[in-house]
């Protein structure tokens, strides 16, 4: 599968186009974050207590997503606004910032756990 380009990100204009871009590059994060993940985790001693931090991390993350709903929806007079709309992209924007921020934690973690 071909990474999605970043590119996108300088094209933004609201709709369809943007909810499309950051979807692409959220779910290319998912995925390089498990990667991620499952290489801190395996660095993780057998039985230690951060194992358990790491794993309630990640769902936290996972589940911090349906907050993004609330920035969606704000603009959209509190209805669900999955139309075409600037709206979905809004929420999709949001994804990719939880989803970056979870990279450059992970990321920063895996560094520190080299030394």
């Amino acid at each position: 599968m071909a990474k999605p380009d970043q590119e996108c990100l300088k094209h933004l204009g609201g709709g369809y186009g943007d909810a499309l871009c950051y979807g692409n590059l959220s779910a290319d994060l998912a995925r390089n974050n498990k990667k991620i993940y499952e290489n801190v985790r395996a660095k993780i001693p057998v039985a230690n207590s951060h194992a358990k931090l790491l794993d309630a991390y990640m769902s936290a993350q996972d589940n911090a997503l349906k907050f993004c709903e609330l920035q969606r929806d704000a603009g959209a007079g509190w209805e669900r606004s999955l139309d075409g709309s600037m709206f979905p992209a809004l929420y999709g924007e949001c994804v990719y910032n939880v989803r970056k921020a979870q990279n450059k934690f992970l990321t920063d973690l895996l560094e520190m756990s080299k030394w």
